[in-house]
C-alpha cells in the first residue's frame, strides 16, 4: 500500500514537472489559459451567487440583494478576465501586493507583541518576506515573468516529488 502512494506521488511529480516545463516554454499561452480558467471559475461563482440571491429573495431581502450584487460583479469580472492576459497579470500583481502589505503589517505587529528574541526575529523575517512580495508584485505585472514564476515553481515542486 505504501508503494502505491509513492507511485502516485511520482506520477503527480512527473505531471507537475511537465506542466512547469510547458509553462516555461509557452509563457503567454499559459497565462492566457490561466486567465480563461480563472474567468470561467469566477463566472460559475457569479452564476451561483445569482441563483442563491434569487432563492433567498423570499426569505431575506437584504442577503438576497447582496448575493445578487456580488454575483453580477463576479460575472462582469469573469467576462473581463477571460482571455485578458494584461488584466489577469494586474489582478495577480494586486493580490501579491495585498499579501505583501498584510505580511508587513502582521510582522510589525508581532515585533511589538512578542518578547522572545527568536519570536522577534521571526517577525522581522515575516516583514522581509512581505517586502519581497512587494518586489515580486512589481515584476508579476509582466505576463511572461508571471508565467516563468509559475513554471519555475512547478518544475521545482515536480522535481521534489520525483526525488
Amino acid at each position: 500500500m505504501g508503494g502505491e502512494n509513492i507511485n502516485g506521488t511520482r506520477s503527480v511529480g512527473l505531471i507537475t514537472l511537465i506542466l512547469g516545463i510547458l509553462i516555461l516554454i509557452f509563457p503567454l499561452a499559459s497565462i492566457f489559459t490561466l486567465s480563461v480558467l480563472s474567468g470561467v471559475a469566477i463566472l460559475f461563482v457569479g452564476l451561483w451567487l445569482l441563483i442563491l440571491g434569487a432563492r433567498t429573495w423570499p426569505i431575506r431581502k437584504g442577503a438576497s440583494i447582496l448575493y445578487l450584487i456580488i454575483g453580477i460583479l463576479g460575472i462582469i469580472l469573469a467576462v473581463a478576465i477571460i482571455g485578458n492576459i494584461a488584466l489577469f497579470s494586474v489582478l495577480t500583481a494586486f493580490w501579491i501586493y495585498l499579501t505583501g502589505i498584510i505580511l508587513i503589517i502582521a510582522g510589525i505587529a508581532s515585533l511589538f507583541a512578542r518578547e522572545e528574541k527568536a519570536s522577534r526575529i521571526a517577525s522581522l523575517v515575516v516583514c522581509i518576506i512581505g517586502v519581497l512580495y512587494l518586489i515580486v508584485g512589481t515584476f508579476v505585472m509582466n505576463p511572461v515573468f508571471l508565467a516563468w514564476l509559475i513554471g519555475l515553481a512547478l518544475v521545482i515542486d515536480g522535481i521534489g516529488l520525483l526525488i
